[in-house]
């Protein structure tokens, strides 16, 4: 009989997540990860079989993990325009640092280059727009959006807004991430606000 698992694998893709802004996707070790997550390297490879399928599982999280950020910015607030704003704010809001949001990027490199990378960042993709887009309807329907606005293209802009923030951000590094972030989004969304 197999023993009963202590760290459930959710706790060891959270540990990382941590692990990959530290040290970016390259430099990601499983003796790294074990260490945050309180595991064996050998562990590790009997549960994941490599550094390869880690990163895979990884990634495979990421569209769920993008729908509960959703769930829980949609329970902190009755506004869809401030559960939006919370939504994409509280995502990057462990972010302190260029260095970690630069690790975080070469990860897109993996999904650029290799197809089963590529599926799971498209996931992700579709799920923020997809999240985006339910958002930005339930704000039109509650009159903080004007009726024109065209929520399928706003959801995309929308998604575009917040990757290019990321990566300028990266770069540049003007203020906190999270200002930065705000900021742009109020300024995307502004002209669809309805004043009236």
């Amino acid at each position: 009989m197999a023993r009963p698992r202590l760290i459930d694998d959710d706790a060891v893709l959270d540990a990382t997540r941590v692990v990959l802004a530290e040290l970016g996707p390259l430099k990601l070790t499983l003796a790294a990860v074990g260490a945050r997550a309180g595991l064996s390297a050998p562990t590790l490879i009997q549960r994941f079989g490599s550094k390869r399928g880690l990163l895979l599982a990884s990634a495979a999280r990421s569209p769920l993990m993008v729908l509960r950020a959703a769930e829980e910015a949609e329970a902190r607030n009755t506004s869809p325009l401030a559960a939006l704003r919370d939504f994409a704010l509280s995502s990057v809001a462990h972010i302190e640092r260029r260095e970690q949001l630069g690790n975080g990027l070469g990860f897109v490199q993996l999904d650029v280059a290799d197809p089963e990378f590529r599926a799971h960042a498209l996931a992700h993709s579709t799920a923020i727009i997809d999240t985006t887009r339910r958002m930005l309807s339930a704000a039109q329907e509650a009159g903080e959006l004007v009726s024109a606005a065209d929520v399928d293209a706003l959801a995309r802009l929308t998604l575009v807004c917040f990757n290019g923030a990321l990566q300028v951000w990266a770069v540049n590094g003007w203020g906190t991430l999270t200002d930065f972030l705000r900021d742009q989004l109020d300024l995307l969304l502004a002209p669809y606000l309805n004043e009236e």
